[in-house]
């Protein structure tokens, strides 16, 4: 039964607070028959947010469930703090806004439009701008916007460019691996990475990769997508799409 649930006390949502979120200050606590409640508010931005434990029903019993509104409040909190200045920008560009329906992973927002992308690029930069500035706790620093045209025959809304708040760039859509490659490059190397070219090898023809752990004697004939690019000291490298781990990428020195 729910009611046999143990759910967390005060001091354990107060102490979620403290670990998995930005300095916050403790409002109040509500109870209710199978749910306990704490309310913050953001220090840097006023905004309020819960922090809950809960009792919900699986296949076979209840169990305790909690749960950390602060993302999406931040979310809230942004795009409400933006919305004026965004909303302008948009009617000006030629697109219109399209929010997300969780906290961003990928994309701040979508851009709907029937416009060009140099005809909405300014525009793109401009709210890139806007919301990085209102962003105080850096948690879009690499998120992006998504310009979509409308696919008639598809029946849906179809990516086409791109604008990156990490760097100011815009691009079409086909060339999104190209800076996905670079980036998970300067995570694994820790330094500034420019793209030079890309190609397909065969993996045999791929200096050490034989020596990789996932190798197998199929990978030897399967064409790969190679990322050829070098470092700002002037290493030449390449990177290639063979995943021996989740989004850690196979990266060896270049001729």
């Amino acid at each position: 039964m729910a009611a046999m649930v143990k759910l967390k006390t005060e001091s354990e949502l107060r102490q979620i607070a403290q670990e998995e979120c930005p300095p916050s200050t403790f409002v109040r606590m509500e109870r209710k028959q199978y749910e306990n409640i704490c309310y913050f508010t953001d220090d840097a931005c006023g905004f309020e947010f819960a922090i809950g434990s809960h009792a919900y029903k699986t296949k076979i019993s209840y169990v305790e469930g909690t749960y950390n509104r602060w993302e999406f409040s931040y979310y809230d909190y942004i795009w409400d703090k933006t919305n004026a200045q965004a909303e302008a920008i948009a009617k000006q560009a030629g697109f219109t806004l399209e929010k997300e329906n969780h906290p961003p992973i990928g994309p701040y927002a979508e851009l709907h439009t029937d416009r060009t992308v140099e005809q909405i690029a300014d525009g793109m930069t401009q709210l890139g701008r806007l919301v990085k500035s209102a962003d105080v706790h850096h948690k879009y620093d690499r998120c992006e916007l998504w310009a979509k045209h409308y696919d008639s025959e598809k029946n849906i809304w179809m990516n086409y460019a791109f604008y990156r708040f990490k760097d100011d760039v815009i691009d079409l859509d086909e060339n999104k691996d190209i800076y996905y490659y670079m980036d998970n490059a300067e995570d694994q190397l820790g330094v500034k990475c420019i793209f030079e070219r890309k190609t397909e090898m065969k993996g045999s023809e791929i200096s050490g990769l034989s020596s990789q752990e996932y190798y197998d004697d199929n990978d030897a004939n399967r064409f790969i997508d190679v990322y050829f690019f070098h470092t700002e000291s002037g290493e030449k490298k390449l990177i290639a799409n063979f995943q021996v781990e989740q989004n850690v990428y196979y990266i060896t020195d270049a001729e």
